[in-house]
């Protein structure tokens, strides 16, 4: 317990003692914060390999344009998203808090805006991350943390999907089994040494709630969960909205129309409706993820512009307050939908980078089916992280890792 409290007073983070550290922007200023990778799809959670993390890159904008004092570190965490008792030298290859130079100025924008592209640093230990980013050598003056995580693929995962066993719920879960192979070296002595997570399309939620007691084959090495209370069925959910805001000069995806302003435009999305009553509709979509991208200049992201984005959504009946989520936002409730009595519709406005964003309306209670609704023909990416905490070690180590694509 002395290690934990010691730590976090050293480090200096303005959370609560012992807490889980979440991903969060603090200075308003601050936009579109992503790790990136090789793909142009984004999304939060992201997974990288040990020994290959320094190909990743913390890329953010920051909108004040007053070139701040930046600093940046990382920090190992548990499995549950709380500080590691680790020491720095323990998990880094190089030196901790290094200063942010020479960010890049947007190009032709009408909001000008200064990028950072931070190369991850080299990690010694597989595990979870937070990538944190200070003002002025002051680590309480946080200016944003992410998640991100790094696996060592020691443990080998078979999955299979299928629809719900049962018929209350074969219309609208999805289940998903697997079976893990720990190899000899790792010293499994039994379930506690584990923890394992099912994510549902790179969200921070873990789904299985509960894990039953494991089956190992000591001639496979294999270890097997018997769900017989359909601990391993998820709501399917409903394929993601798409928005495309790639430009402000012709109305683009689900764009309805474009009103230009001296100092930003903006776009306002087609008008939606909620859907969860409605039969199951096959459509492509990111499974939530977004991709920064300008339509009329794609070789250069430093000319994707900013626009406001109008999401509209009809009325619907309901007292609970309904929320704009999706990759962009970490799937956060923090954008609520508000009544716009000149036109009866619930919007709500924001401000993105140009680029196509998968997203979804809900609401803080997961029984309200109303707004997008469960259909197990959905196609979901669900993700499977093994943590192990190997003999005479202190931390999770990310063992495993694998993603199931649901199939319709």
């Amino acid at each position: 317990m002395k290690t934990y409290y010691s730590l976090l007073l050293w480090v200096g983070l303005p959370f609560m003692a012992f807490g889980q550290i979440k991903s969060r922007t603090h200075h308003q200023n601050i936009h579109s914060v992503f790790i990136q990778q090789e793909s142009k799809l984004n999304h939060p959670n992201t997974i990288l390999n040990l020994g290959s993390e320094n190909q990743a890159s913390l890329n953010f904008d920051d909108l004040a344009l007053n070139y701040p004092n930046y600093y940046f570190r990382l920090i190992h965490c548990q499995s549950d998203w709380k500080p590691s008792p680790l020491s720095e030298i323990e998990y880094l290859q190089d030196f901790n808090d290094f200063p942010l130079r020479n960010p890049e100025s947007s190009l032709g924008t009408k909001v000008p805006y200064l990028h950072y592209s931070v190369p991850i640093p080299s990690v010694k230990v597989s595990g979870n991350y937070i990538a944190m980013v200070y003002n002025k050598r002051n680590k309480k003056d946080t200016v944003l943390t992410i998640r991100f995580s790094v696996a060592e693929q020691q443990v080998k995962i078979a999955t299979q999907f299928s629809f719900a066993k049962t018929n209350t719920l074969r219309l609208t879960h999805q289940s998903i089994d697997f079976k893990l192979n720990i190899p000899p070296f790792l010293n499994y002595t039994g379930d506690d040494q584990l923890f394992i997570q099912i994510r549902q399309n790179h969200q921070s939620e873990n789904l299985l709630k509960k894990l039953p007691a494991g089956q190992f084959n000591l001639q496979e090495n294999s270890l097997t969960f018997p769900f017989f209370l359909q601990e391993n069925a998820f709501p399917g959910s409903n394929e993601f909205r798409l928005i495309d805001l790639r430009s402000s000069q012709q109305k683009l995806n689900f764009v309805d129309r474009i009103e230009t302003g001296e100092k930003i435009n903006r776009i306002i999305t087609q008008l939606e409706q909620a859907q969860g009553l409605l039969p199951y509709v096959q459509r492509n979509d990111f499974n939530g993820s977004f991709a920064i991208e300008s339509y009329e200049n794609r070789e250069n992201p430093l000319q994707a512009d900013y626009v406001s984005c109008v999401f509209r959504l009809k009325p619907v009946d309901t007292n609970e307050t309904i929320y704009v989520v999706g990759g962009y936002n970490d799937f956060q409730f923090d954008s609520p939908l508000q009544l716009n009595t000149s036109n009866g519709y619930l919007e709500h406005i924001a401000t993105l980078k140009q680029g196509i964003y998968n997203y979804q309306f809900k609401s803080k209670n997961p029984s309200n089916t109303i707004l997008e609704g469960n259909y197990s023909q959905t196609e979901n990416v669900y993700e499977i992280l093994v943590y192990f905490q190997k003999p005479g070690t202190r931390y999770d180590a990310l063992v495993g890792y694998t993603t199931v694509v649901t199939s319709r």
